[in-house]
């Protein structure tokens, strides 16, 4: 649980946001050398990733 000002919860949540984008990067690179052969399942701290048309994409909130 955290136990930190709203400003830094607010700081946490974006950096997780970054991290997720970063994730769904990596995925659409895999899918594109093998398509449709990656699925994933993930979430993170203010963050879900989920399939876009033919790739992925980190969305704020769960």
């Amino acid at each position: 649980m955290h136990t930190g000002s709203p400003e830094e919860l607010r700081d946490m949540e974006r950096r997780a946001l970054e991290i997720g984008q970063r994730i769904a990067s990596l995925l659409d690179d895999l899918e594109q050398i093998a398509p449709g052969s990656v699925a994933a399942q993930v979430s993170g701290l203010g963050f879900t990733i989920r399939r876009h048309g033919s790739g992925f994409v980190a969305v704020a909130g769960r």
